[in-house]
């Protein structure tokens, strides 16, 4: 565990990069496997920050900065939210139909905010850890 938090931060730009590739790629292509990717690639994103940041926000060895609270408030916000809409799907009640799709707004506008932040606070807790204390 110690050798992924360590190297978190290039994880996370490689993780990065490659979704922004593909999402050129989709630009310039007409093929629905592209998108499925991207999809994919954007989840996988999602569940390897927020891991990550939670084990960080747990950890004794890591600062809880205020980037780091907020972080992990909105994105348990986002995260928490994603399950409600999955296990209330089904239920069809027209109040939670309109609440999501607020909800859906919000997660799109916080999602590449909370993919920067997360690379950002790698990045300092990476320059933390290797310098001299």
């Amino acid at each position: 565990m110690k050798t992924i938090l360590r190297y978190d931060s290039k994880i996370q730009l490689v993780l990065i990069i490659l979704f922004v590739l593909t999402l050129f790629a989709t630009i310039f292509s007409d093929e629905n496997f592209i998108i499925t990717i991207l999809l994919i690639e954007f989840f996988l994103i999602a569940a390897v920050q927020y891991s990550l940041n939670v084990i960080k926000f747990f950890s004794k060895t890591y600062l809880k900065t205020d980037s780091r609270k907020v972080y992990m408030f909105l994105s348990t916000y986002v995260v928490a939210g994603f399950l409600i809409l999955i296990i209330f799907k089904p239920l069809h009640v027209d109040g939670l139909k309109d609440l999501f799709e607020m909800m859906a707004v919000t997660w799109m506008t916080l999602s590449p905010v909370l993919i920067f932040q997360s690379l950002f606070i790698s990045c300092s807790d990476s320059k933390i850890m290797k310098s001299p204390l």
